[in-house]
């Protein structure tokens, strides 16, 4: 039993850091991206494929953290590690919300685009170095 479990953790990280990382880089690529790039038609095609990391990243998160608790972490801020899980909630829930908004937002101007792939960025950026702060 040990076994599928390492294997699932083994899955869904590689899953949640690769998620993540597209994520990340689409959000860095259209927060300082040009006007080329910041058509409606393309910024509304890549905001579908980021929903979809987001999903996915959320998704895995959500298992990781089940394993984690399976295996005695209850209390997330007793240790660094539940600590950075509980930023990276609270920096995902963020995310979640600016896409919503950025999916649902109907203006097409490029400059509302770029501001809000810009609070995502920045809000990943800023927990990923909290994320390093805590775990080294």
């Amino acid at each position: 039993m040990m076994e599928v479990g390492s294997w699932l953790w083994k899955i869904a990280y590689m899953l949640h850091v690769i998620s993540n990382a597209a994520f990340f880089g689409i959000s860095l690529v259209f927060t300082f991206g040009n006007s080329d790039i910041l058509k409606e038609s393309i910024i509304k095609r890549f905001l579908k494929i980021s929903f979809m990391f987001i999903l996915t990243t959320g998704g895995t998160g959500i298992l990781l953290l089940s394993i984690l608790t399976m295996t005695g972490m209850d209390d997330l801020t007793s240790n660094p590690i539940g600590q950075s899980a509980l930023f990276m909630i609270s920096g995902y829930i963020v995310v979640l919300f600016v896409i919503s908004l950025a999916l649902i937002y109907k203006g097409g101007e490029e400059r509302i685009y770029k501001k809000l792939f810009g609070i995502m960025f920045l809000s990943y950026l800023f927990v990923y170095i909290v994320r390093v702060y805590l775990t080294t």
